[in-house]
C-alpha cells in the first residue's frame, strides 16, 4: 500500500486515526473497520518488508517483523472498546516502523 502516493495517503490517515486521542476514537463499527483496514495494510507492508533480503534487512526491519507476527495475530489483550483500541494503536505503531524499515532499504542497483 505504501507504493503509490494514494496508498501512502490512506496508510497515514489511518495511523493519524489509530494514534489519535482516546476522546475522537471511532464507535465499535468504525473500529472494528479501523482494525481491519490496518491489518490489510501492515500485512502488505509485511509481505514487503519480508521481501527484503535477509542479509540487507535492518534491525528496525527484523523487529518490525517479529512485532507484526506477534501483534496481528494476537490480537486485542481483553475485552471492550478500549481493548481494541489499544489493540489498533499497537498495530499502527507498527505500521510505522515497517514503512520506516521500507524507506531505509536501498537495494544495490544493477547496471
Amino acid at each position: 500500500m505504501t507504493n503509490l502516493s494514494g496508498a501512502e495517503t490512506t496508510t497515514e490517515s489511518l495511523i493519524a486515526e489509530a494514534l489519535g486521542p482516546y476522546s475522537s476514537r471511532p464507535d465499535t463499527i468504525g473500529l472494528a473497520r479501523l482494525i481491519n483496514d490496518l491489518i490489510t495494510c501492515g500485512s502488505d507492508l509485511h509481505r514487503q518488508v519480508s521481501a527484503i533480503p535477509k542479509t540487507d534487512r535492518t534491525y528496525r526491519a527484523i523487529g518490525a517483523l517479529a512485532d507484526w507476527d506477534y501483534a496481528s495475530a494476537a490480537g486485542p489483550r481483553g475485552t471492550g472498546d478500549p481493548a481494541h483500541w489499544n489493540h489498533a494503536r499497537g498495530l499502527a505503531r507498527v505500521i510505522q516502523n515497517l514503512i520506516r524499515a521500507l524507506a531505509a532499504y536501498s537495494p544495490a542497483s544493477t547496471l
